[in-house]
């Protein structure tokens, strides 16, 4: 499977994942909120010395593979990108295998670095936010929230679980999720972190807007009339 370069190919990888088989014309502005909202999710843009680009790297389970190679897609708009299977033999953690996604540096991913980042604090900027739409927030959901139905009764629970960000940005995200897409979410603290929480009476909402984005490997992470194991799971 693992060819010369060391990248891998979708379809013999993970079975189900397609890739598009022309590279996606993408335009400026779609292709920057794709882009930064893969950086507020799992990614991270990275430069090895000071004076060097920079480069967008990610870590992901393998089972994520349909998410993993469309994010390689989108980035190839701007270089080129490879999929690696992660070495993990001296993790200390039992992990679940993973790839690792790392592009070529490039000036693209400084504008990124200089504008999200404070030192190593990976925030909310103010064009992120006004990036924000459905699509945005299904990557933030495929990447950091999580779904479940309570037991014994009707409710539905839905986190966006950024315990990275600061009170200061989980207000920001808060206000912008409500003035752009209407839904009301709560501040809530664990322990010295802080997350949102969908208010109940916009669950159905927020699934709605978000469904038509999600991974097939993620959709343990949507609503359905009845629960199936790994509903909790972020």
């Amino acid at each position: 499977m693992e060819l010369p370069s060391g990248q891998y190919r979708a379809n013999e990888i993970f079975e189900g994942v397609t890739t598009m088989s022309e590279k996606e014309t993408i335009d400026k502005k779609r292709l920057m909120k794709l882009v930064t909202y893969f950086v507020l999710g799992d990614g991270g843009v990275y430069r090895r010395t000071a004076k060097a680009n920079c480069s967008f790297i990610m870590n992901m389970k393998q089972e994520n593979a349909d998410y993993i190679f469309w994010v390689k897609e989108v980035l190839e708009n701007i270089t080129s990108a490879r999929v690696v299977e992660r070495d993990l033999k001296d993790d200390c953690y039992a992990r679940k295998p993973q790839f690792r996604l790392e592009t070529e540096t490039h000036p693209y991913f400084n504008v990124l670095r200089a504008r999200m980042y404070i030192d190593t604090y990976k925030g909310i900027d103010e064009h992120s936010l006004k990036l924000l739409d459905a699509e945005a927030l299904a990557i933030l959901h495929m990447c950091a929230g999580s779904y479940r139905k309570v037991k014994g009764c009707d409710s539905h629970d839905v986190t966006l679980n950024m315990k990275r960000l600061s009170y200061g940005d989980q207000i920001l995200l808060k206000k912008t999720l409500k003035e752009t897409l209407d839904l009301e979410w709560n501040v809530n603290r664990n322990n010295q972190y802080y997350y949102l929480r969908l208010r109940c009476k916009d669950v159905d909402k927020f699934m709605e807007l978000v469904t038509p984005f999600v991974k097939p490997s993620f959709g343990y992470k949507l609503k359905r009339t009845a629960p199936v194991k790994g509903d909790d799971i972020v």
